[in-house]
């Protein structure tokens, strides 16, 4: 008897892994078929929506998905998710080996995971315990081990990322998913979705697609210099949800909410704006949830910069200052920069703030003074 495994988050599920999943049946023509999805990939630090939705998901765009011949023979499970802890493979395959003594295991794979099989736990007893497929889909960079057999039909250009992101940005993905999982996404509003959607309601037109051009930006940038695209998706989206409150009750906001702003009523009488960035740290908070250090500094530092800027700060701040929506000069050549030299971008940008606060004649915060001289020196 040969068995197919076929595991992963599904995270959500797209019609890549519908493809691979079919793709790998008519390769092997198993008499079972076994879906796995698991409570939390362990190489991942991505906390995964909860496993009733992808549990949910995996039937209506995986099981539902599978040409009829296949379905009959497949069954999901759910043995990984009710653990409530990461499940390393070997663990899932090991116990499958004792339920199905005598079954071939065949496992399949989408092509991102087999190229990092060398760190999985245990992969030279996971080579023992099953045989192992993938198949490259369009984009995809690297190479898996050579034992992997490669299944040869075209894969569709999807990835669970990237129907992330263009969630998040509330870009169209229907081109990704199978309609029942769209349609499951959008009634749970899952992916940020509900976020948008507040965020909407909570700015007004220009600044909310001042926020989708930030954030779309800064994801692209972290691509390029490989810091966590989904932080800086979330950070740019999220950096102006501070922009709700009237510029005229900022600096009351501020002191009820005793924000940790240096020089705070300076700031509230002299340049009370300069306030919105705190505010949205702190809205960030208390209105989405958001508990990442990381992208509560990056949202804090967007406009008046620190001493002390982390590659995510530095790019949502470069993000803000050239997005796509912005129409000074120098914005194109400020935005082409970031590919090339994101600290030289970054640089110009702070350069830019300084000079700008020069020539009107306003007062510069000390923060946007630190984040000079750190340059500076």
């Amino acid at each position: 008897m040969k068995a197919l495994v076929f595991g992963g988050s599904f995270d959500p599920p797209h019609k890549g892994h519908a493809a691979l999943l079919s793709a790998a049946a008519r390769a092997i023509d198993p008499d079972r078929i076994l879906i796995v999805p698991a409570w939390r990939n362990p190489l991942k630090e991505r906390r995964p929506v909860s496993a009733a939705d992808r549990l949910a998901m995996t039937r209506l765009g995986v099981l539902d998905a599978l040409p009829g011949q296949w379905r009959r023979r497949a069954v999901i499970r759910s043995d990984e998710l009710r653990r409530g802890r990461p499940v390393y493979t070997v663990e899932t395959l090991a116990k499958l080996a004792r339920e199905l003594p005598r079954a071939e295991l065949h496992f399949v794979v989408g092509w991102d995971s087999a190229c990092q099989f060398p760190r999985w736990k245990q992969p030279e007893q996971l080579k023992k315990l099953a045989r192992w497929w993938t198949a490259r889909r369009p984009g995809a960079s690297g190479e898996p081990p050579a034992f992997f057999a490669r299944l040869k039909e075209p894969m569709p250009e999807a990835s669970s990322t990237e129907v992330r992101s263009r969630l998040t940005l509330g870009e169209d993905a229907s081109g990704l998913l199978v309609p029942a999982v769209r349609a499951f996404i959008e009634r749970r509003g899952l992916y940020g979705l509900s976020r948008l959607d507040a965020l909407s309601r909570m700015l007004k037109p220009q600044r909310f697609e001042h926020s989708r051009s930030v954030a779309r930006l800064a994801g692209a940038l972290a691509r390029r210099w490989g810091a966590d695209e989904e932080k800086a998706l979330l950070a740019g989206l999220l950096h102006d949800c501070g922009r709700s409150v009237p510029v005229e009750r900022m600096g009351a906001y501020a002191r009820s909410r005793r924000l940790r702003v240096p020089e705070r009523e300076k700031t509230a009488a002299a340049n009370p704006v300069a306030l919105h960035a705190h505010i949205s740290e702190d809205l960030c908070k208390r209105r989405f949830g958001v508990d990442d250090a990381a992208v509560l500094s990056a949202v804090r530092k967007h406009t008046l910069g620190d001493e002390s800027m982390s590659l995510l700060d530095r790019l949502v701040y470069v993000a803000d200052a050239c997005s796509e929506d912005r129409r000074y000069p120098e914005a194109a050549s400020l935005r082409r920069l970031a590919f090339d030299d994101l600290d030289e971008a970054y640089e110009a940008c702070v350069s830019n703030k300084l000079r700008w606060c020069l020539e009107g004649g306003l007062w510069i915060h000390p923060l946007t003074l630190s984040a000079w001289n750190a340059l500076a020196c």
